[in-house]
C-alpha cells in the first residue's frame, strides 16, 4: 500500500498551472490548488537565495547590475552600445547562459584565446564583465537565477528539505525536457534527496512519439539512465498514447523519419486538414469560423485549442474575430502593458522632449482623459488649433528664445482677436487658444523636470514624478455609478482595466527604482535613452487574460500544447523561419563564437545542438520537432494545420518544412481558402453575416444584376419577399438605391442629378430652396460664389447654402490664397504710395528705394495683424518676393498701367449694399420678377474723366486661351466688374483686364471677345439676350439667370471643372466611379 501524502505538481510556467487547475475544478467542483507550483515557486521553496545567505535578485535588479557596471569598463569594441537597456539586456542573457553552462570567469577569459583576433576582445569584455557582475552581487548580497539553482542544489546536497514539503510523498514534474547543466545538476541532486527520503520523483516529458521527435529529451534520458538503476524512486516518465486511440499517433510516430516512405499514410489519418490562406488575417478569420462551426456541431468550445509557436499579434485577431462570431476566447495573457492608454502616454513624456513636442503627440496628450491636469476644461479639438496655428513643434518657428508654440498660439489668439472676436462664440475661441497655450506650455515645463543626462536612478525618479503631477496616476477620478445597458458594461470594463494597468504599472516602476536604487543609481543615460529604459522594464509584462476561465476556445503557444489534450487542435502559421524556428542570435557573443569554446572546451556550455552522436541538430530545430510531435498527439478527434502566404507586413512566407513532411507522409494537398467580403448562404454564420448576405441575393442580385461579379443566389427572390419588411432590409435597399444612384450619374454626362448626386428636390424643399438662393440684400450674389457654383455646384452648395467654412490648413509658406491675400495688399499701398508721391508711370530706377520699401513693409504689417504668416524666416522671404514683384511690375514697359492714360482709383473697391459709395451699392440682375443683388469687391479701379477701367489680379501666369474657356463658366469676376461699374454710373465703361502679378503681364478683355461680342456679354436688352443664346454665346445676364434657375430648382450636380482650386478638396468624399451597363433601378 503506498503512504498516504501530499504529491505536488509543479509545471514550466503559470499559465500550464492554470490549465491544470482549471481541469481539476471541472473534475471535482471545487480546487485550491496549493499543490499546484509554478518551477519558480518550486525553486524557490527549495530556498537556494537562503542557502547562499543572500536575497533573490529579479532580472530587472540583474540588469541593473549589468547596466551600472557597463560604465566602468572603460573603451569597449561595444562603443555607446554599453549604455544602452538593450545591451544589459544582452550581457545578462549571455552572462546566465554562462552560469547555466557552469563556465567561470576565468575559463571564459581563457577560453577567449581561442577565437579570432577579431572576435577575441569582445569575449575579453565579457569575461570582465562576468567577473565584475559576480563581485558586485556577492557585495549587495544579491542571487541571480542561476545561484539560485545553485543554491538549491548544495542546500539539497547538505541535506535540506523544505519545512513545508513535511507530508509530501511524491513530486511530479510537467513538461520538463530543456535541461542546461544548472537544471541537470539540480534534478540529479533533487532525485538524490528524494530517493534518500523515500519520496516519489516523476519527471514527466513531452510526448515525442519517434526517435527524431525525441532528440530533445537526449541529455535528460542519458542523466538519468546511468543513475537508474540506484534510484528506485526515481522515474523519467514519457506518455506513450500509442494505445489510447488518438487519430494522429501514427503520423507522429513516422515523422521526421527518413525510413518512412512518401505516402506511407495515405488515406490512413482522418480528422487532418492542410490548407493555407491569403494573408495572416485572413488565417485567422477562417480558423475562427471553423471554430464557430465545430460548436454550432456540438463541440465544447473549451475542448478547442488553437496554437502558434511564438505566439504574436495573432492573439488579437483571433479574439476579434471569436467575438464577432459569438465565440468565448481566453488568451494566454492579456495586452502588452505598454500599450495601455496611461502607460503608453507616460512613457512617451521623454522622448517627447528629445523629439521637440511633435504636434500629433502634444495634442494626444493635453486632450486625453488619462491627463486630467491638462485635458478637463481644455479646449474640444486641440490638433484643429495647432493646424490654424501651424504649429509642428516646438522648433519649428522659436525665435526670440520663446518656443514655437508659444510664439504661435499666441499669435492665432491675437489674430482671431483681430478678425472679430465681438461675438461670443470668436471670443470663446479666443480663449480656447489661450487656454491651450497655458496648457502646452505647462506640459513642456514638466517634461523638461527630465534632466537632460543624469544617472538611471535620478533620471526614473524625476520622470515618475512628473507624471504624478500630470495626474496620469489618477487619472480615473472616483468611481460612478454603473449606467445601465451594454454602455454601462463598457465603461466599467475600460476602468477595470485602466485600473489594473495603472496598478501594474506602478508595481514595475517601483521595482525599476528599487533596482537601480540597489545598485548604486545605474549608469547616466540620456533622456532618450531613458525612454529606451522605460520600454525596455515593460516589454515582457502583460496584463491579466480576459476572457470566461472555463467554457472558451484556448489560444496558446505551442510550447504550452505538452501534456495537454484537446478534441480539436488547430495549428496555425506554420512557415518557415517561424516552426521551425531560427532564435534571434546575441548581439555580443555570436553562435560562431558559442560553437568555437564549446569545441575548445569539450562540454556544451552554450545549449546549441540536440540529440546525440550523428543525429545532432541545431537546438531550435529539435526543440520545434518536439513541440509539433507533441501536438499532434494532443489532438484527440480533429487537426488542422495552416500557414498563410503573406505575414501581417505583406511579406511572402513559404510553408513549413514540417507541413511540407505530413504531405509527404499523407498525400495531403493543401488548398487556398478565402472568405469574400459577402459570404454565400450556405457559409453564413451570424445574424450580421446573414443580413449582409440576404442584401447582397435580394438586392444587387435581382435589382442591380450588372453590379453582381459572382452568380447570384437562386433564392434572391425568396429571400426578399421574407425579409422584404424588416427595418434593416429597408435601410439596405436604400443605401443600394443610393450607391446605383452615384454609378449612374457618374458612368452617364447627360444623367441628370438626383438626392444623392446633387440634387436637393421635394415639394418641402421648394419655398426654402427659393428663400436661400434668393440673393436679396440680406445676402447678395459674389462673384466668388458665381465661380464656385460655376466650377462644382455641389461646392457652390455648401460653400453658400449649408455655409460651410473651407478648412483652413496653415503651413511654413503661403498657400496660393494667402499669397494672393498679400500681395493684393501690396499692390494696393504701393500704388497708393506711388500716387501720393506723384511716381505713377515712372520707372523703378527713378523711385526712392524708401517708397517701394515703406509701402510692402506697411502692407506685410496689416497682413500679418490679420493672417498667418508661417516661418519668420519664410515670412522674411516672403517680404523679399513681394518687393521683387513690384519692381518687376514696374520694370515692365506699362509701369503696371494697363490702361494708358487711366490711373488707379480705388483698391479692393466694394460694389454691393455694404459698398461705402452709394452710387456702387444697387448692382442688380431683374431675373423673372426677382432682383439679384450682387456684391463683390474689385480689385483695382483705374479712373480718368469719366473714363473707368477695371483690373482682376490673378497670381499665376495668363493664358488667352484658358481665359476664355473659364469665362462665365468658373471665372466670373472680370465681367461682373464691368457689370458693376455700368450700373454705378459708368455707362459704355468697357476697359477691363486681368493682370499677372507674377509676370506685370495684362490681358485685355477685349483681346479674347470681339467689341460686339463684349457688349453682347453685358446686355441686359431681352432681344440681345435671347439672340445671344440661340447663337451659344456669352451675356452675363443668361449665365446668372440659368445659374439662379438650376439653384433654386435644387440642382447642384457634382461635376467639377477643376478640383485643384477647391478648398473642400482634403474633405471630400465624392469620387467618380463608372459602370459600362447599367441595370434597372
Amino acid at each position: 500500500m503506498p503512504r498516504p501524502g501530499r504529491i505536488l505538481h509543479v509545471f514550466p510556467d503559470a499559465a500550464r498551472r492554470q490549465a491544470a487547475l482549471r481541469a481539476e475544478r471541472r473534475a471535482r467542483g471545487i480546487a485550491v490548488g496549493t499543490h499546484l507550483l509554478t518551477w519558480d515557486d518550486f525553486v524557490h521553496a527549495l530556498g537556494g537565495a537562503r542557502e547562499l545567505n543572500r536575497r533573490p535578485c529579479p532580472a530587472m535588479t540583474a540588469r541593473a547590475v549589468v547596466a551600472g557596471l557597463g560604465g566602468t569598463l572603460g573603451p569597449t569594441p561595444f562603443g555607446d552600445y554599453v549604455r544602452e537597456p538593450a545591451f544589459a539586456r544582452a550581457a545578462a542573457d549571455v552572462l546566465l547562459d554562462l552560469k547555466a553552462g557552469r563556465l567561470s570567469p576565468r575559463e571564459l577569459q581563457d577560453a577567449a584565446e581561442v577565437l579570432p583576433p577579431e572576435r577575441r576582445t569582445r569575449a575579453r569584455v565579457l569575461a570582465r564583465l562576468y567577473h565584475l557582475y559576480e563581485q558586485r552581487l556577492a557585495e549587495l548580497g544579491l542571487a541571480d537565477r542561476e545561484d539560485v539553482l545553485r543554491g538549491a542544489r548544495e542546500a539539497l546536497d547538505r541535506g535540506a528539505w523544505p519545512t513545508g514539503w513535511d507530508g509530501v510523498t511524491g513530486l511530479v514534474l510537467h513538461g520538463v525536457y530543456d535541461v542546461r547543466p544548472s537544471k541537470l545538476e539540480l534534478l540529479m541532486g533533487l532525485a538524490a534527496a528524494c530517493e534518500a527520503r523515500r519520496v516519489s520523483l516523476r519527471v514527466e516529458t513531452p510526448v515525442g512519439g519517434s526517435p527524431v521527435a525525441d532528440a530533445a529529451l537526449a541529455a535528460l534520458f542519458r542523466a538519468f539512465e546511468n543513475r537508474g538503476e540506484t534510484m528506485p524512486h526515481v522515474d523519467l516518465f514519457k506518455a506513450d498514447v500509442t494505445f489510447e486511440g488518438r487519430p494522429f499517433t501514427d503520423l507522429g510516430r513516422h515523422l521526421f523519419s527518413p525510413r518512412a516512405a512518401r505516402d506511407v499514410l495515405k488515406g490512413a489519418v482522418d480528422g487532418l486538414a492542410v490548407w493555407n490562406a491569403t494573408s495572416a488575417r485572413e488565417e485567422a478569420r477562417v480558423v475562427a469560423r471553423d471554430v464557430r462551426r465545430l460548436i454550432d456541431a456540438g463541440s465544447a468550445p473549451g475542448d478547442i485549442a488553437i496554437a502558434y509557436r511564438d505566439l504574436g499579434p495573432e492573439a488579437g485577431w483571433l479574439a476579434e474575430a471569436l467575438g464577432d462570431l459569438g465565440v468565448p476566447v481566453r488568451l494566454p495573457w492579456g495586452e502588452p502593458l505598454a500599450l495601455a492608454g496611461p502607460v503608453r502616454l507616460a512613457l512617451e513624456l521623454p522622448v517627447l522632449t528629445e523629439d521637440g513636442f511633435p504636434a500629433e503627440r502634444v495634442a494626444e496628450l493635453v486632450s486625453s482623459r488619462y491627463v486630467p491636469s491638462l485635458s478637463r476644461g481644455g479646449p474640444d479639438a486641440p490638433a484643429t488649433l495647432f493646424a490654424l496655428a501651424a504649429a509642428r513643434d516646438d522648433r519649428l518657428g522659436a525665435t526670440r528664445g520663446k518656443g514655437a508654440y508659444d510664439v504661435r498660439l499666441d499669435g492665432l489668439a491675437r489674430r482671431m482677436a483681430a478678425q472679430g472676436g465681438k461675438r461670443k462664440e470668436d471670443a470663446g475661441k479666443v480663449m480656447a487658444v489661450r487656454a491651450l497655450r497655458d496648457r502646452v506650455m505647462r506640459l513642456i515645463d514638466e517634461c523638461r523636470h527630465i534632466p537632460q543626462e543624469a544617472p538611471a536612478a535620478e533620471s526614473v525618479a524625476a520622470w515618475w514624478k512628473v507624471v504624478e503631477r500630470l495626474g496620469l496616476l489618477d487619472s480615473a477620478g472616483p468611481l460612478e455609478a454603473k449606467e445601465a445597458g451594454t454602455l454601462g458594461a463598457r465603461i466599467e470594463d475600460a476602468r477595470a482595466r485602466d485600473d489594473a494597468a495603472l496598478a501594474a504599472f506602478r508595481q514595475r516602476m517601483q521595482a525599476l527604482l528599487r533596482s537601480l536604487r540597489a545598485v548604486g543609481g545605474g549608469p547616466r543615460i540620456t533622456r532618450r535613452v531613458l525612454g529606451r529604459w522605460l520600454a525596455d522594464a515593460l516589454r515582457d509584462v502583460h496584463l491579466p487574460a480576459r476572457g470566461p476561465s472555463t467554457g472558451a476556445v484556448e489560444v496558446l503557444d505551442l510550447a504550452d500544447v505538452p501534456g495537454r489534450t484537446f478534441r480539436h487542435l488547430f495549428v496555425a502559421g506554420l512557415t518557415e523561419g517561424r516552426l521551425p524556428g531560427r532564435d534571434p542570435p546575441s548581439p555580443l557573443l555570436g553562435d560562431a563564437e558559442r560553437v568555437a569554446l564549446n569545441q575548445h572546451l569539450t562540454r556544451d556550455v552554450f545549449r546549441l545542438t540536440g540529440g546525440e552522436f550523428d543525429d545532432r541538430a541545431p537546438w531550435r530545430l529539435t526543440e520545434d520537432r518536439l513541440l509539433f510531435a507533441s501536438a499532434l498527439a494532443a489532438a484527440e478527434g480533429t487537426l488542422s494545420l495552416s500557414f498563410a502566404v503573406k505575414a501581417a507586413g505583406g511579406q511572402e512566407q513559404v510553408p513549413s518544412a514540417f507541413l511540407e513532411e505530413v504531405r509527404r507522409l499523407t498525400g495531403h494537398r493543401w488548398a487556398t481558402r478565402t472568405l469574400p467580403p459577402v459570404l454565400p448562404l450556405d457559409e453564413v454564420l451570424t445574424p450580421s453575416e446573414l443580413r449582409r448576405t440576404v442584401a447582397l441575393e435580394a438586392l444587387a442580385g435581382l435589382s442591380f444584376p450588372t453590379l453582381r461579379v459572382t452568380e447570384p443566389d437562386p433564392a434572391g427572390q425568396l429571400l426578399k419577399d421574407r425579409f422584404g419588411t424588416d427595418d434593416w432590409f429597408r435601410t439596405a435597399r436604400e443605401l443600394a438605391h443610393m450607391e446605383a444612384a452615384r454609378l449612374r450619374f457618374f458612368g452617364r454626362e447627360d444623367e441628370l442629378p438626383g438626392e444623392f448626386t446633387g440634387g436637393v428636390q421635394g415639394p418641402q424643399l421648394e419655398q426654402k430652396l427659393r428663400e436661400t438662393f434668393h440673393f436679396g440684400l440680406e445676402r447678395p450674389l459674389s462673384a466668388s460664389a458665381l465661380s464656385k457654383f460655376g466650377n462644382c455646384g455641389f461646392q457652390g452648395f455648401i460653400a453658400y447654402g449649408l455655409k460651410v467654412a473651407e478648412p483652413v490648413v496653415a503651413s511654413e509658406e503661403f498657400d496660393a490664397r494667402g499669397r494672393g491675400t498679400f500681395w493684393h495688399r501690396v499692390m494696393e499701398e504701393v500704388f497708393q504710395a506711388l500716387k501720393e508721391k506723384k511716381l505713377l508711370g515712372q520707372a523703378p530706377e527713378d523711385i526712392p528705394d524708401d517708397v517701394l520699401e515703406k509701402a510692402v513693409k506697411k502692407a506685410s504689417r496689416h497682413f500679418a495683424e490679420l493672417n498667418h504668416v508661417g516661418h519668420h524666416e519664410l515670412w522674411k522671404l516672403a517680404g523679399e518676393k513681394a518687393h521683387a514683384m513690384v519692381r518687376r511690375i514696374l520694370t515692365d514697359q506699362r509701369r503696371g498701367l494697363p490702361f494708358d492714360p487711366l490711373v488707379p482709383e480705388g483698391f479692393e473697391l466694394r460694389f454691393g449694399p455694404a459698398a461705402e459709395d452709394k452710387r456702387w451699392s444697387d448692382v442688380k440682375l431683374m431675373v423673372a420678377e426677382d432682383a439679384i443683388v450682387f456684391e463683390g469687391q474689385i480689385d483695382r479701379l483705374d479712373t480718368a474723366g469719366t473714363e473707368v477701367g477695371v483690373i482682376d489680379y490673378k497670381t499665376g501666369r495668363l493664358d488667352k486661351r484658358t481665359l476664355k474657356e473659364n469665362l462665365l463658366r468658373s471665372d466670373f469676376q472680370l465681367p461682373l466688374y464691368l457689370y458693376a461699374a455700368r450700373e454705378a454710373g459708368h455707362v459704355g465703361a468697357k476697359n477691363a483686364a486681368w493682370f499677372s502679378l507674377r509676370t506685370g503681364d495684362a490681358i485685355h478683355l477685349s483681346a479674347v471677345l470681339p467689341p460686339a461680342e463684349l457688349e453682347d456679354l453685358l446686355s441686359t436688352d431681352p432681344e440681345v439676350r435671347q439672340r445671344v443664346a440661340e447663337a451659344a454665346g456669352l451675356n452675363l445676364p443668361n449665365a446668372v439667370e440659368d445659374l439662379v434657375r438650376r439653384l433654386r430648382k435644387g440642382d447642384f450636380p457634382a461635376r467639377p471643372n477643376d478640383c485643384g482650386k477647391c478648398g473642400y478638396r482634403a474633405v471630400c468624399r465624392i469620387t467618380e466611379r463608372r459602370i459600362s451597363d447599367e441595370g434597372s433601378g
